[in-house]
């Protein structure tokens, strides 16, 4: 695994539920709403992880659709 994967996974894993609902949502935003989002996410030192964490995903678009997959199972779950 890559370390930029198991980045995405860690930060993911940590996120509430109610997050990666919203998270689930912009990833399967347009571009251009995600790069907005990033951009007001790397603003913010709170939330430059999940920034960076976005970056990696857009980087590396097959990946982006296994965390869409990933959050869309979580949410199925409850978890």
């Amino acid at each position: 695994m890559e370390p930029s994967e198991r980045r995405i996974r860690r930060t993911v894993r940590r996120l509430p539920a109610g997050v990666r609902r919203e998270l689930l949502e912009l990833l399967a935003s347009s571009p251009e709403v995600r790069a907005d989002a990033i951009r007001q996410l790397h603003e913010r030192s709170e939330t430059e992880d999940l920034a960076e964490v976005l970056i990696d995903l857009e980087a590396e678009p097959i990946l982006r659709l296994g965390v869409m997959d990933a959050l869309k199972d979580s949410a199925t779950r409850g978890r």
